[in-house]
């Protein structure tokens, strides 16, 4: 007679534990999908910005790798929706640029920040809200 109640109970306690795992288990997953709508991601502007760049003199080149660090899914699908717009307004300030911001570090981080500014003002022209928090460059490398 234990035996069978041992078995019963331990059935029992089997079942429960599956059932608090479970739901434990979907809680957690609920948990998770609520802070994946506000999930940092970053939008990679493939392939890279090759530019001929400066108004005078030889001829100058720049390679660069840009990213756009947005927030959720659905800014990252805004956006990723005007990449060739986007693309061809930064080929445009990218060449536009001469010597003196290309081959220094301020310079560069000032275009940075007017790229960002660029990119911003598309995006609330296109979507109404400017929807990218920053830009990175990945990579830039200059032929001078």
């Amino acid at each position: 007679m234990f035996r069978r109640f041992w078995k019963l109970m331990s059935a029992t306690g089997l079942m429960l534990s599956l059932l608090v795992a479970t739901a434990g288990a979907s809680m957690v997953a609920q948990a998770e999908d609520a802070p994946i709508a506000n999930q940092t991601k970053y939008i990679h502007l493939e392939p890279a910005f090759v530019v001929n760049y400066g108004s005078t003199g030889r001829m100058k080149y720049l390679r660069t790798e840009i990213a756009l660090k947005v927030s959720g899914n659905e800014a990252a699908a805004a956006v990723s929706q005007h990449k060739p717009y986007i693309r061809n307004n930064l080929v445009m300030l990218l060449s536009a640029q001469e010597s003196e911001t290309m081959n220094s570090s301020q310079g560069r981080e000032s275009l940075r920040k007017v790229a960002l500014d660029e990119v911003r003002a598309l995006m609330v022209k296109l979507e109404g809200t400017p929807l990218i928090d920053d830009l990175y460059f990945s990579n830039f490398v200059v032929q001078n």
